[in-house]
């Protein structure tokens, strides 16, 4: 008995210690888990925090205008964000990046159904096309920027590109420009540079820029006022058929006095004959204060005018000179005409058309005074 319970008790103190054993391995391998995960917990707490970090610092040079990691975002966002691509893409376009252009256009039309992308796609392909150096586009994109159409207006930006394209003799270029520097909404007007495009393109032998030009002279607007050499400009334009410029004429050479309401009837019936309604309405005006003679003369003289404008076959300062002859004007056409290196798109003068016109010069009033004003009559309302 005394050997079995020995043998028992003995047993029993084994299984206790393997117990205590067991217990105490099971305890260390818990405290081993727990300082594990603990590990495992702060490593991905300092892996989270570096990728923050890293991401805060993409986000702040991005921010700052890095280029690359603007794109790089774009490019992220671009699996899962297509709005927040968008913003990155446009941020990365408006540093003239072809690469933003394109991601918003791509973009854009992915989401083809959204109206305000679709506007923004179209600035954004004439931006490129700029980009590569077409001067339409050039234009267009300015002038979207300046107006704020498909993009957001920018006048410092669009000014640039409009300027880059007039400096490489883009007319409308020229021209926009000619017209911004007087503009109500620009913030830094500038006549005397208006001035100075309108004659750039006066240069380029465009009718609009001499009418431009014309106006700008009659009205002293960047320049000092000169009636006679605005007339010069608003004539050479009216020579070469282009009915604005005949209208104006009818305005300034009414407001005249005495025989310019001759002049002003003359450039009207032409402009109207040729299509312009305001030219007809404003001539119809103007034959009221005139016998009916005299209208019938003034049209006998201008027919031939008529003829020739129409066939394009007037010479350079015909009808001017024309005019010059009929009502004594002191307008010194070959002191305003600009020097040219390149006539072969202007006629020679010739004496024929003076000598058709003048062969009806019975038929108007006589001229008893001398067309000659330093300024603007429309300023003064003298007579004549």
């Amino acid at each position: 008995m005394n050997l079995m319970g020995i043998a028992i008790g003995a047993t029993g103190l084994l299984l206790l210690l393997l117990f205590a054993w067991m217990l105490a391995l099971s305890m260390r391998q818990k405290r081993l888990d727990r300082e594990r995960r603990q590990r495992d917990s702060a490593y991905r707490k300092a892996i989270e925090h570096d990728r923050k970090q890293e991401q805060e610092d993409r986000l702040r040079r991005a921010e700052a205008g890095d280029i690359t990691m603007i794109l790089y975002l774009a490019k992220e966002e671009e699996r899962t964000n297509l709005r927040k691509a968008l913003y990155w893409y446009h941020k990365a376009a408006m540093q003239d990046n072809v690469i933003g252009m394109y991601g918003i256009i791509r973009i854009s039309e992915r989401m083809s159904e959204d109206m305000v992308l679709r506007q923004q796609a179209k600035f954004w392909r004439m931006a490129v096309a700029a980009m590569e150096g077409d001067l339409s586009a050039k234009y267009d994109a300015a002038e979207a920027l300046f107006l704020g159409r498909g993009v957001e207006q920018n006048i410092e930006k669009a000014y640039l590109f409009m300027e880059e394209a007039a400096l490489m003799h883009h007319l409308p270029a020229m021209l926009f420009l000619g017209n911004w520097f007087i503009a109500e909404n620009n913030p830094h007007p500038d006549p005397q540079l208006s001035f100075e495009w309108y004659l750039q393109a006066t240069k380029l032998k465009s009718n609009e820029g001499r009418m431009k030009l014309g106006l700008s002279y009659i009205n002293g607007i960047g320049v000092e006022a000169d009636f006679m050499q605005g007339c010069y400009w608003l004539e050479r334009a009216g020579e070469k058929g282009y009915t604005p410029a005949m209208l104006q004429l009818g305005h300034v050479w009414s407001e005249a006095g005495g025989p310019g309401k001759y002049i002003a009837y003359i450039w009207l019936f032409l402009a109207g004959q040729l299509g312009d309604e305001d030219a007809r309405e404003m001539r119809d005006k103007i034959s009221l204060t005139i016998s009916v003679d005299t209208v019938v003369g003034l049209q006998a003289l201008a027919k031939p005018m008529l003829k020739r404008v129409r066939e394009n076959k007037v010479g350079k300062h015909a009808l001017i000179k024309a005019l010059n002859r009929l009502y004594k004007r002191e307008m010194d056409y070959q002191t305003y005409d600009l020097p040219s290196t390149n006539l072969t798109d202007e006629l020679l003068s010739d004496e024929q058309i003076e000598d058709e016109m003048l062969s009806n010069e019975s038929s108007v009033p006589p001229v008893t005074t001398t067309l000659n004003y330093s300024e603007s009559p429309m300023d003064s309302n003298r007579t004549m």
